[in-house]
């Protein structure tokens, strides 16, 4: 029985996680997909043509598409870019090979749309290169345009090749030979040296003499011009002066799933019961029920009633304080540092090190109050109870406050609804007190309870490695508001902290050491040793992320654990070289639109260098193909509602000025939406006479279906 009761508890431990950190299964483009390429011949004189040849081969149940379908309205294809230079000059036009393309089936809601191509079997794209005049004898690598998308799908995911192969090929020496005359051309504008670069200022002598207007560029990494602060806003402000009120007078902020946070609570406080100051209190609480009651079910019922109830006030309001403090502050560094002590300090205590505990007269005074029976001591034994158990219910409250803080919006006060922290509150102590209720209800009930032992010891140093782990976190997410790139907390090293506990978890199971409460045992069961494997396994399928490919690349093992466990150390802030700046890309896409007779929808993404689901989303979902063909058709924006990265800027304005910027972009955000969660997306669609129209918003934070999304995305585009 103890041993189940240890299977149990494991399981619920895991079970605790936040249900924002259940993801959908992810495959990495290996799985459904292999590439090669092979140059013919494989050695040749310069000035000699030669074929590349570039294979697809989905795998069994995968597929992938041309080039160039039939269709100009197809979303999927895979996309080629040849080199315009170098020691290969490839020749174009990129032409499908000639296989029988198959056509899916139309999709009955929309039966005149576009009718893919695709083809579940391996395709080779031919291409003519010429070996250019000037290259050096010797081996060199050739390989398509680093721009090309390769993209293969299953009936579930589109992937995108993140790395394209190369062949070697050998120049051989001599004279050159004479080119074709048919690629000559292409041969010489290959070879033609650029334009020189005209001269950066106007001559003085030409004072009338103006730069020509173009359209601003989409800011890449390191060229967003900082703006003072009021320039900033009152570029904002007039976004929202122009947006039409009609299309955002009945948007209403969604919330979040109250059942998954109010489930989580119940978890918390059903573990919180598994520990070694409260398990062994629940028989002895329950029998001083049965003898108090003198047999009556109704004065059983009473006093039981009343116990719980004051258990769950008591506990309930302190969750409630602590999930309302945590949310409120969880965004500053000083906090994420208290945060991260508090639960290194509790995690040394459930390793043994020390015992936490309250002072002795509040205890003493409590326990001589409950002495004198009846309703008042049932009334002050429930809060002596509670009291007492503090030291062990602490970490596990603290957990579930900490995570869920973790997990907010970005630290404002309404990033959790006050609704929802009661609501958290309250399951949190219900289930922390209905087992003594039930209990009191079917005594008999109690000779299934497995009686405590050193099991419970070994729960509480497993819940100490995860309270390390969360230490950590809280630590580089400190640290991420304070240095930007962070210096000590690196994603690596918090990675590699990760990795350490789980091996020192997976050891301790197994009774490779001994911490000072834990009794002495030669052997250990069947269930304990297969929870010591999932802690030692998690360890090696973690640990080739420590280690980087030959282009520096971080490297990905594949499936939904890693999603998460990337997402929530928050990966250092990259570029996807979106827009920063929304009134710019508003200006950018009517000044394109103008000269193409159409203007393109802007989607917006609410975002956060803190942000865990925003890390998920910009790092799982957003490369996959489906997606990210979508994302392509649209002018793409990022606000940061944190602190805007120092890296995006020509200069850094400083972080004061950045964490304005990004309130700035928070005030914006909950202006027209009236909604403070992240990640947010929004479509925004400029018109001719100035105004600003808002197409839609998508109803979740972290995306759980990419198909749901991409539907979206989809919808957005053909809605005016």
């Amino acid at each position: 029985m103890v041993r189940s009761a240890q299977l149990a508890l494991v399981a619920l431990l895991l079970g605790a996680l936040p249900a924002s950190a259940q993801f959908d299964t992810a495959t990495m483009f290996e799985d459904v997909g292999e590439l090669a390429i092979t140059v013919s011949p494989t050695s040749a004189k310069r000035g000699e043509v030669v074929k590349v040849k570039f294979t697809v081969s989905p795998k069994v149940g995968a597929w992938t598409y041309p080039a160039k379908p039939k269709d100009d309205g197809q979303f999927s294809t895979n996309s080629f870019s040849l080199p315009k230079t170098g020691d290969v000059i490839f020749i174009p036009p990129v032409v499908d090979p000639p296989v029988k393309w198959e056509l899916k089936p139309r999709d009955e809601k929309n039966p005149t749309g576009p009718q893919d191509q695709y083809f579940p079997g391996a395709v080779t794209w031919e291409f003519t290169a010429v070996v250019s005049p000037e290259a050096k004898p010797g081996n060199l690598r050739v390989a398509i345009g680093k721009q090309s998308r390769v993209q293969v799908c299953n009936k579930d995911n589109c992937f995108n090749a993140r790395a394209l192969p190369t062949a070697e090929l050998t120049v051989l020496p001599g004279d050159p030979l004479p080119i074709p005359p048919e690629f000559k051309e292409a041969v010489d504008k290959a070879l033609k040296p650029p334009p020189k670069d005209p001269p950066l200022t106007t001559p003085r002598t030409s004072p009338e003499v103006k730069p020509e207007v173009v359209p601003v560029p989409t800011p890449q990494h390191g060229t967003k011009d900082p703006k003072t602060l009021e320039q900033y806003r009152a570029d904002l402000d007039v976004v929202v002066a122009s947006l039409d009120k009609s299309a955002i007078a009945g948007l209403a902020a969604q919330e979040e799933s109250v059942g998954a946070f109010v489930l989580t609570a119940v978890i918390w406080g059903l573990i919180s019961l598994v520990t070694p100051c409260v398990f062994p209190m629940i028989p002895i609480t329950v029998s001083i029920f049965l003898n108090h009651a003198h047999g009556s079910l109704r004065e059983r019922i009473k006093l039981a009633g009343v116990y719980c109830l004051t258990i769950i006030i008591v506990l309930g309001l302190s969750a409630f304080a602590l999930l309302k403090f945590m949310a409120w502050l969880s965004a500053h560094p000083i906090t994420n540092v208290l945060l991260g002590g508090l639960f290194f300090v509790l995690a040394l205590s459930l390793f043994g090190m020390y015992e936490l505990t309250l002072p002795n007269f509040i205890v003493r005074r409590l326990q001589k109050k409950q002495s004198k029976g009846g309703v008042v001591g049932m009334i002050f034994g429930a809060l002596a109870f509670t009291v007492i158990s503090f030291t062990c219910v602490a970490p596990f409250l603290g957990g579930f406050a900490g995570i869920s803080a973790a997990n907010a919006a970005n630290g404002s006060l309404i990033a959790v609804p006050t609704t929802k922290e009661i609501l958290g509150g309250l399951a949190f102590a219900t289930a922390f007190a209905a087992p003594f209720f039930v209990l009191a209800m079917v005594p008999g009930l109690l000779k299934a309870l497995p009686r405590s032992g050193g099991w419970l010891d070994s729960v509480k140093v497993v819940m100490g490695f995860l309270e390390l782990a969360a230490a950590l976190k809280f630590f580089r997410t400190a640290e991420l508001r304070v240095l930007s790139p962070a210096e000590f907390f690196t994603y690596d090293a918090v990675l590699a902290g990760w990795i350490a506990v789980t091996f020192a978890c997976g050891l301790y199971l197994l009774n490779a050491y001994r911490l000072p409460h834990d009794e002495e045992k030669p052997n250990i069961g069947v269930p304990r040793l297969l929870f010591a494997v999932v802690f030692l396994g998690l360890g090696f399928y973690l640990l080739p992320a420590l280690f980087k490919t030959a282009d520096g690349k971080t490297q990905r093992p594949n499936g939904a654990v890693y999603a998460w466990v990337d997402a929530f150390l928050l990966p250092e802030p990259k570029d996807l070289g979106w827009s920063t700046d929304l009134p710019v890309a508003i200006a950018k896409v009517r000044s394109e639109g103008a000269k193409a007779g159409k203007i393109k929808p802007i989607v917006v993404d609410f975002t956060g260098v803190t942000c865990t689901n925003c890390k998920y989303n910009e790092n799982t979902v957003f490369p996959q193909a489906k997606v990210n063909d979508l994302l392509d058709q649209f002018e793409r924006v990022q606000l940061y509602c944190d602190e805007v990265p120092s890296n995006l800027f020509t200069t850094d304005p400083s972080k004061s000025a950045r964490i304005d910027e990004a309130r700035a972009n928070d005030d914006f955000k909950f202006e027209v939406f009236r909604d403070q969660r992240l990640p947010l997306y929004a479509v925004f669609l400029p018109t001719a006479d100035g105004k600003v129209k808002l197409l839609g918003k998508y109803d979740e934070g972290k995306i759980n279906s990419p198909d749901k999304f991409a539907a979206w995305l989809k919808e957005m585009l053909t809605k005016k």
